[in-house]
């Protein structure tokens, strides 16, 4: 059995209490988006390369740390489902800027974008990163995966722990 690789990883405690631990990792030349709140882990999402995975781990890092950031979407994977804007989607600034209008702050100069979708006919739940080309990153196992790995992330944006700085950078 090959190695497991790990990418980036993150655990922060869920409404209820329930500590929760995401992942992304590789085993040889499968990577995934692991999930871990009960003691076993099983993979809410199949990246489709290894760039992509590695891509999906520096935004979700990057995107828990921001202090500014726009969440846009319902409550899970099929919120909004059959409109232009289907899923869940955050938002964040590529660095921190000072202004005094949030809006100037959050899509500042450029931004990261990290979205949870469902396909046109249901079927495929994707990771998408709609700054980059390719924008596929990974495709869901299940609604209940993809609706777990956006309350975690909704958790870890919540957790002071991975937030950045509050101060400007240069």
């Amino acid at each position: 059995m090959s190695q497991i690789e790990i990418y980036g990883q993150w655990h922060t405690p869920l409404p209820g209490g329930t500590a929760a631990h995401l992942a992304v990792a590789a085993q040889g030349e499968q990577y995934a988006v692991l999930y871990n709140d009960a003691g076993d882990w099983e993979a809410l999402a199949f990246a489709y390369d290894e760039e992509s995975a590695r891509r999906a781990a520096r935004l979700i890092e990057h995107i828990i740390g921001m202090p500014e950031h726009a969440r846009i979407g319902g409550d899970g994977v099929l919120s909004g489902a059959g409109t232009e804007h289907a899923g869940v989607e955050w938002v964040t600034p590529d660095e921190l800027l000072d202004d005094e209008n949030a809006a100037v702050r959050i899509a500042g100069h450029s931004m990261r974008r990290l979205r949870v979708v469902p396909s046109v006919d249901g079927d495929v739940l994707g990771l998408l990163d709609p700054e980059t080309e390719p924008h596929d990153l990974a495709e869901f196992s299940s609604v209940a995966a993809a609706d777990a790995f956006i309350t975690v992330i909704d958790a870890l944006i919540r957790n002071p722990a991975y937030s950045f700085n509050d101060e400007p950078q240069p």
